[in-house]
């Protein structure tokens, strides 16, 4: 039989937005499973990768299996992934573990569904790689900051009622229609949302970045005179601004909950569900 257990060289990924040098656990992992590899202190160490994905499947550091990655393995000895998941698979491995070190705000995204995602793999290839949805289970290693989901409306609506700025890209008949919308009606309340959320992501730049740029100057001020800014998410805004000025992705603290995990915490991530990695 060939060995079940073996040691694996995985993939590392040096996104910009990953902690630095031994900062990073990503790194601290990387240096602890290879004495000989050199950590480089000004080099960000985002994400390490423990799969089969095409870009980035693990080596096999091991002299007595033939096979040089993990795919490969798997491939050869499919009966290692259990009969119920090789056969709903046709014998690939369905996850890719990976562990993250955030250093800088991800982008806000949402991974499509099972459905969409093969479409989108028949058309673009070299966009989506694989034709699986990709829902998410984070787990936090240390203290943890991330978003996920849109707020409970009424959240939402004090912010529009807060923050003139937030509400001027809105406009006045969209904020209205949300302040309207009733929990006793979740459909008139999704598609209120809709139009918020849709009018924000679509503003004209310059709008948006004067807009974000009077927020800015007026938590900043408040802030300095010791006001409370909570009303305005002012700590978050600040610090998001700081890493991305300019950027529309700001205002999304608005409308999406803020998760903060301590370690050995979780939080799911289904398809479709908008979501952006702070910090951790």
């Amino acid at each position: 039989f060939p060995p079940a257990v073996f040691p694996l060289s995985c993939a590392v990924q040096n996104y910009s937005w990953g902690k630095v040098g031994l900062e990073s656990e990503v790194a601290k992992l990387v240096a602890s499973g290879d004495p000989l590899v050199q950590i480089q202190p000004d080099q960000p160490y985002a994400e390490l990768w423990m799969g089969t994905h095409p870009r980035g499947d693990a080596l096999i550091r091991d002299n007595r299996i033939p096979q040089k990655t993990l795919g490969q393995w798997v491939a050869d000895n499919p009966a290692c992934l259990g009969a119920k998941v090789k056969d709903a698979f046709q014998g690939h491995l369905p996850f890719l573990f990976k562990v993250l070190s955030v250093n800088t705000a991800l982008s806000v995204q949402a991974h499509p569904n099972k459905e969409l995602a093969a479409k989108l793999h028949a058309q673009f290839p070299e966009h989506y790689p694989d034709a699986n949805h990709k829902p998410e289970m984070a787990i936090a290693l240390t203290p943890f900051e991330g978003m996920c989901g849109f707020r409970p409306v009424e959240e939402i609506v004090s912010f529009l009622q807060n923050v003139p700025e937030l509400r001027a890209l809105i406009g006045e008949v969209a904020a209205e229609q949300l302040e309207r919308s009733g929990s006793d009606d979740p459909r008139g309340v999704s598609a209120a949302l809709r139009v918020c959320f849709t009018r924000l992501m679509k503003s004209e730049k310059k709008f948006f970045v004067d807009q974000l740029n009077m927020l800015v100057k007026r938590i900043s001020q408040e802030a300095a005179q010791g006001k409370d800014t909570s009303g305005s998410n002012g700590d978050l805004l600040l610090r998001l601004h700081s890493q991305y000025p300019g950027d529309i992705g700001c205002f999304t603290i608005y409308f999406l909950n803020l998760v903060r995990l301590e370690p050995g915490e979780a939080m799911f991530l289904g398809a479709n569900e908008p979501h952006a990695y702070l910090h951790g």
